[in-house]
């Protein structure tokens, strides 16, 4: 029988959610989390535990997806992503650090600063949905384990 943690990284790892990106934001989102990669796994050769291993392997499907994805059709404004809520998380946090940090926003072309925003806002209104204390026995679980 699961513990009550271990049923919510399993809702994590194995429920969807869609996330609609504007398609001029697929290039800057890709080169995002494969800095972040290159990060996480310069910080696995330090700590290798399963929360560093779980962030890589969340970051590698989403990379895989973005690829995917920027071969649709050319004159789409805008995809659906399809992520688990593990991998939203993970991108949630690359798009959060990287709105919000005024060096690396500064870095986003002005053009796309607008479109990026609103993508960061539709992030952050999804994670507003999500229940606070499954977030944190999810974190805690990955953490811990």
């Amino acid at each position: 029988m699961l513990s009550k943690s271990e049923e919510i990284y399993k809702k994590f790892s194995e429920n969807d959610i869609e996330i609609k990106i504007p398609k001029k934001l697929l290039l800057i989102l890709s080169q995002q989390v494969s800095r972040h990669y290159d990060i996480l796994n310069d910080e696995k050769g330090i700590i290798n535990n399963f929360a560093v291993r779980e962030n890589i392997n969340n970051t590698e499907m989403i990379m895989t997806k973005l690829f995917i994805l920027s071969a649709e059709p050319y004159g789409m404004k805008e995809v659906i992503l399809s992520v688990s809520l593990s991998e939203f998380l993970v991108l949630r946090d690359i798009v959060f650090c990287n709105y919000t940090l005024i060096h690396l926003k500064t870095k986003i072309n002005f053009r796309f600063l607008k479109v990026y925003k609103e993508f960061f806002e539709q992030m952050e209104d999804i994670y507003g949905k999500l229940d606070s204390e499954e977030l944190d026995a999810y974190w805690n679980f990955i953490k811990n384990c």
